[in-house]
């Protein structure tokens, strides 16, 4: 260790988050699968340890960070440089070869491989209890605007839907421990319910979701799993006033209001902490991307709480 570096750990300050995420994220699953998966190209310079660019591609997803802004807090933040573990006199990966490491994720399908790897290592901890799981979806809004002209459209990927123009994200997630188990990406257009059963894992016993996922009960069924959506009044006949709600069914959607409600506590964290309030690429399969990376780090922000806790 060099002198520099030293007195870099006497009075570094302390950042309890990351010192946190370098102590319980279980780093050699991700370097086995990165190795495994992405091949070092032969020629020119040696390249960056994967796990190096997956740790700053973590930082980038926490912080709410750009290719040029990840890679300049690395320089310039001590803390940064601590979490990498990178010396004073090490040079930092720059922008462009965070973006091509990004690709990479994209083209050899890690950015959802990563994801389901974390979910096995989480049912080997015990986490997952199966208590039931919770899906919703969020409304992403898109990278441009849209235009009147769809072949001039920017982003021909995203589209219309009831709440905007862009993209869905439905997340499936555990309801005790509030771990993501998986998460499908659409344009806007298709319906909540449409990608229902593309988010399904295969081991739920319960499944609970708000009233946009109505009709879904039969395929639910049929897979063995017990469907808790909440109801909602139907339209009465022309001319005639729309009817209540029994008493019974407006308690059962009150009991299941409170049980699915902290699925909304996954989209609030990737809105205002991770600051994903809008997409950050143009393109389903960058979007896509870029989701799953959301996802893997909100859970590993969440094993670090499961496991303070």
């Amino acid at each position: 260790m060099q002198f520099a570096d030293l007195v870099i750990a006497q009075v570094c300050p302390s950042h309890r988050f990351l010192e946190e995420m370098n102590r319980v994220i279980p780093w050699d699953v991700f370097d086995q699968a990165l190795t495994a998966k992405i091949r070092h190209k032969s020629g020119g310079r040696p390249p960056y340890p994967r796990l190096l660019l997956f740790k700053m591609h973590l930082l980038q997803m926490w912080f709410g960070l750009s290719d040029a802004q990840t890679s300049f807090q690395c320089e310039d933040r001590l803390s940064f440089r601590k979490f990498l573990k990178i010396g004073i006199g090490e040079s930092i990966p720059e922008s462009t070869t965070l973006e091509n490491f990004r690709h990479e994720l994209e083209e050899t399908g890690l950015d959802e491989g990563l994801l389901a790897r974390l979910d096995r290592f989480f049912k080997e901890k015990g986490l997952l209890l199966k208590e039931g799981n919770m899906v919703d979806a969020t409304f992403i809004e898109a990278n441009s605007r849209p235009r009147k002209d769809p072949e001039n459209q920017s982003d021909v990927d995203a589209d219309h839907g009831h709440k905007g123009f862009g993209y869905s994200a439905t997340a499936n997630v555990d309801r005790k421990a509030k771990l993501i188990r998986k998460v499908v990406t659409t344009s806007e257009r298709p319906h909540d319910s449409q990608n229902l059963e593309a988010s399904l894992v295969g081991d739920e016993t319960e499944l609970f979701a708000d009233s946009g996922y109505l009709g879904q009960e039969g395929m639910l069924n049929q897979r063995g799993i017990k469907a808790k959506i909440i109801k909602k009044r139907n339209r009465g006949k022309k001319g005639e006033p729309t009817p209540e709600l029994s008493l019974r069914e407006r308690y059962r959607n009150k009991l299941l209001s409170k049980l699915r409600a902290p699925v909304e506590h996954v989209f609030a964290c990737w809105k205002t902490v991770f600051k994903a309030f809008r997409a950050r690429y143009r393109g389903l399969e960058r979007v896509n991307q870029h989701i799953q990376s959301l996802a893997l780090a909100y859970n590993l922000r969440r094993y670090g709480f499961l496991c303070r806790a």
